[in-house]
């Protein structure tokens, strides 16, 4: 092996050839003048680098082999669009069709319209730089686009197309947010379930208590629930999202969100009334299917979150906050980091951190504990 390829473990009479981590085949021989040469190019195939080096070895046969002839051959300039659309298509088989949707997205209305028809091997420092200078306020976007940017010129560097990653723009891919997610304490939580019309009650309980993303929710089935007298459990098997107005269901976010999360036994009277007059029928039935049967659109449960919000006089919040509501009461509570982590079916623990928040509440009752003797 030799730097980060591979090596393909087949030895050849003339030339020599090597994986790259990319997957792209690279060729090479020992010219007639007695130095190394390589391919101009990388093969998407591994039988067309056999093909370039039996038509070298054709031209040394012929005697027609001169490394001016060889070097000199003119070749089409490879521009980021070319070689980004060239990583999105690879991807269809490794990535989500949502994720490959929003990648696209990014592309398109992003990063290609200004830097698109720029050569990859003319992309710097300064000029990464300078296009991320020049985007809207869209932090999140803006993240998420510099990310990819980053990911398909990473691959650039592996195929061996430029010699360094350009996108060094510290923090460039870290999301600041707009706006604070809100925080329900526990005590806020029994108000607003008594609040909430009794069709949401379970969805949006089972929501904040669990930790559990919306998508994971909405594709609960009856299976997913255990309902054990010695304690309820749900476990998430797969996540649903919305890719072009087609519903999609497939695995969860990452692989540690497959998960089973215990639920508190205030919940269980809401999940067996859930079950017997909402649920669809059989093991297999959505748990919290929309009013015509099939998949639930976020759009009721967040319009009866916010009347519930409004007649408590609380800010708006997102169904997203409710999430944040469940791993704040998780660390509040005493979990360890790993059993955060585990709850809450995060891959880092940066990650758990984001989502732990507070509240002016929460800090009174810290602040009145240390100063009481």
């Amino acid at each position: 092996m030799a730097g980060k390829a591979r090596a393909s473990g087949s030895k050849r009479s003339f030339g020599g050839l090597r994986q790259l981590p990319s997957g792209r085949w690279q060729a090479q021989y020992t010219a007639p003048d007695g130095l190394p040469f390589k391919a101009p190019r990388t093969f998407q195939a591994k039988d067309d680098a056999v093909a370039w080096l039996a038509a070298e070895r054709r031209r040394i046969e012929l005697g027609t082999w001169t490394r001016q002839l060889q070097t000199d051959v003119p070749r089409r300039t490879l521009t980021l669009a070319t070689y980004a659309d060239r990583w999105w298509s690879q991807t269809e088989s490794r990535h989500k069709p949502r994720t490959r949707t929003l990648n696209r997205g990014y592309l398109d209305r992003v990063i290609l319209p200004e830097l698109g028809t720029t050569p990859l091997t003319a992309l710097t420092v300064s000029c990464i730089r300078e296009w991320f200078a020049g985007l809207d306020a869209f932090p999140t976007r803006n993240a998420n686009a510099y990310s990819l940017l980053r990911t398909i010129l990473n691959q650039a560097v592996d195929d061996e197309l430029i010699a360094a990653n350009p996108c060094r723009i510290r923090g460039g891919s870290v999301k600041h947010r707009k706006v604070e997610p809100v925080v329900l304490s526990p005590a806020e939580m029994r108000e607003l379930m008594s609040r909430l019309p009794d069709q949401w009650r379970a969805l949006i309980l089972l929501a904040a208590m669990s930790g559990l993303r919306w998508g994971e929710v909405a594709a609960l089935r009856r299976s997913d629930l255990d309902l054990s007298p010695n304690g309820m459990l749900v476990t998430v098997a797969r996540g649903l999202t919305k890719d072009r107005g087609t519903w999609v269901v497939g695995r969860p976010k990452s692989r540690t969100a497959l998960r089973t999360v215990p639920l508190p036994e205030a919940l269980r009277p809401l999940l067996v009334e859930q079950i017997e007059r909402w649920a669809e029928p059989g093991r297999a039935g959505l748990l919290f299917p929309s009013k015509h049967g099939g998949f639930l659109d976020a759009t009721a449960p967040r319009r009866a979150l916010t009347r519930a919000l409004a007649a408590m006089q609380y800010p708006h919040m997102r169904l997203h906050d409710l999430r944040h509501s469940a791993a704040t009461i998780f660390a509040q509570a005493g979990s360890t980091l790993s059993d955060h982590m585990a709850l809450m079916g995060h891959s880092s623990s940066a990650m758990s951190a984001r989502y732990v928040g507070t509240s002016a509440a929460r800090n009174r009752v810290l602040i009145e504990g240390i100063w009481t003797d």
